[in-house]
C-alpha cells in the first residue's frame, strides 16, 4: 500500500562504452561508490520498463512501474494517471559522457507509434522522446544545423567533402545560395546526399582520410578540426565525422540547458548533465556508434528548422531556478539551499527529487509524520497523496525537482 510519505528510489546505472571511467567519473562520485573498471554512462531514475527504479515496500524492493500499475491514482494523481494512461510520463537521468554518443534524433509521437509497430526490437516504445539536458559541469554537444553559408564555407574549405557529395549536389546548393534561396530544402538535399553516399565505404574512407591529411598539415586547428581527429581516433571511418561540417557545435557551462524536440539531430560529445525526457527509449541513429543505424528513418524524420536550442533557466524565487520546455510531460526546477528551506506543493500529482549536492531534510505536514534525511546521490519520489512538503538544510545543498506542468 502506498502511504502519505516520501519514498527513496533505488536506481541503476547503464554502463555504455561512451561513459566516464575511473576515480573522476561523475556518477560513482555522485553515488558515493568506488568505481569498478567499467564506464559509468547513465543513471536511470523513473519507471521505464528497461531499467525501472525500485521502492522499498514492507522490506521488499518493488519496481516502480509495477507499483504504479497497482496504485496509479495514489502515486501519479488522478489527472496525471488519466492523461498519461496510468504511466509516469517522464524519465530522469544523470548522463556522463567521456566520449561522443551517437549522431541521433528522436521521432515524434505519431512516428514513434508507427516505428514501434513496424520494428519493436529497435523501437521498443510507442512514445516520443523530447528531452532537456541541464549542465552539471560542462557539455560539448552537436545539435541542429549550421546556417547554409557556414555549410558552404566548409564545403569550400575541404574539397574532398565536395567530391564525396558530388558535383551536381554541390552546384545546386551553391546556386541556391547565390539566388538567396535559404529554404530548408537546400540543407535537406545536401545532408541527405551526404548520409546516403555513406553506403559507399570506399568513397567514405577516401574522403575522411583526405580530410585528415588536410588537417594534419595545419598548425592552428579550429574546434571542429580537433574534434574531427579525436572522433577519427575513436570511431575510425564513420559518417558521423562528416556531419561535423553540417551541425552546430556548442559548448555549454554549468546551469545552461539545451532542449531537443523531435527530429533535431544531436550528439552529446563530452560532459555531465541532468537529463529529463518523455518516458521513452526510442533513438534513431546515423553515426558514431556500433549500434543499429537506421539511415532511411533518420532522413525521413530529421528536422532542418533553424532554432536557438539553449534554454536559460529563470528564477522563480530566491532558491529556485525553473526550466520549462514546451511540452506536457515534465518541467525541472533546480533548488539551491544554504541553511534555509522551501515549502512546496504537489498539486495532487507525483514529483521526483534528486539530491546533487549536500544533505536535505524533508518533512510532511509540518513534521507530524517525521522528518527524513536524504544525501547526495539519492532520489526521492513524492507520491500524489502528499499535498505539501518542506525541504530544508543546515548546510549547502542542490536538489533537482521534476514535476508535471
Amino acid at each position: 500500500m502506498i502511504e502519505k510519505k516520501t519514498y527513496q528510489l533505488f536506481s541503476s546505472v547503464q554502463h555504455y562504452e561512451w561513459g566516464t571511467k575511473g576515480k573522476k567519473a561523475y556518477i560513482p562520485n555522485l553515488l558515493g561508490i568506488d568505481p569498478e573498471d567499467k564506464p559509468y554512462a547513465e543513471l536511470w531514475i523513473g519507471a521505464h520498463s528497461t531499467l525501472p527504479s525500485k521502492i522499498m515496500i514492507e522490506y521488499k524492493l518493488i519496481e516502480l512501474n509495477k507499483l504504479i500499475e497497482k496504485f496509479p491514482n495514489e502515486i501519479l494523481g488522478e489527472r496525471v494517471s488519466k492523461q498519461f494512461n496510468k504511466k509516469l510520463p517522464f524519465l530522469l537521468k544523470v548522463l556522463s559522457a567521456g566520449q561522443a554518443l551517437s549522431i541521433q534524433t528522436h521521432p515524434n509521437k505519431e512516428q514513434a507509434e508507427k516505428l514501434n509497430q513496424k520494428d519493436p526490437k529497435n523501437y521498443p516504445d510507442d512514445n516520443h522522446k523530447p528531452e532537456i539536458a541541464i549542465v552539471l559541469t560542462t557539455l560539448n554537444t552537436l545539435v541542429g544545423f549550421k546556417n547554409p553559408n557556414e555549410i558552404l564555407d566548409n564545403l569550400n574549405k575541404y574539397p574532398p567533402l565536395k567530391e564525396f557529395l558530388g558535383e551536381e549536389t554541390v552546384s545546386v546548393f551553391e546556386l541556391s545560395l547565390q539566388n538567396k534561396d535559404n529554404s530548408l530544402d537546400n540543407i535537406r538535399n545536401t545532408f541527405s546526399k551526404l548520409i546516403k553516399n555513406s553506403s559507399d565505404v570506399s568513397a567514405l574512407s577516401n574522403c575522411i582520410n583526405s580530410i585528415v591529411q588536410i588537417i594534419s598539415k595545419k598548425t592552428d586547428l579550429d574546434e571542429t578540426e580537433k574534434l574531427f581527429l579525436e572522433l577519427k581516433s575513436d570511431y575510425g571511418i564513420d559518417i558521423g565525422l562528416l556531419t561535423l561540417f553540417f551541425l552546430k557545435n556548442l559548448q555549454l557551462v554549468e546551469g545552461e540547458a539545451i532542449f531537443t524536440p523531435a527530429g533535431v539531430p544531436h550528439a552529446y560529445l563530452k560532459g555531465d548533465i541532468v537529463e529529463c525526457m518523455a518516458n521513452s527509449d526510442n533513438v534513431v541513429r546515423a553515426g558514431l556508434t556500433p549500434k543499429f543505424k537506421d539511415v532511411e528513418t533518420l532522413l525521413n524524420i530529421v528536422s532542418y528548422e533553424d532554432n536557438d536550442p539553449i534554454i536559460t533557466g529563470h528564477y522563480s524565487n530566491e532558491v529556485m531556478t525553473k526550466y520549462s520546455p514546451p511540452i506536457d510531460e515534465f518541467q525541472i526546477e533546480k533548488i539551491e539551499l544554504d541553511n534555509n528551506g522551501i515549502e512546496l506543493f504537489t498539486k495532487d500529482q507525483v514529483e521526483i527529487l534528486l539530491v546533487i549536492k549536500g544533505e536535505v531534510n524533508i518533512s510532511i505536514d509540518n513534521g507530524s509524520n517525521g522528518i527524513l534525511t536524504y544525501t547526495k546521490g539519492e532520489a526521492i519520489m513524492i507520491p500524489a497523496l502528499v499535498d505539501q512538503y518542506k525541504i530544508y538544510t543546515e548546510t549547502t545543498a542542490i536538489v533537482y525537482r521534476v514535476t508535471i506542468p
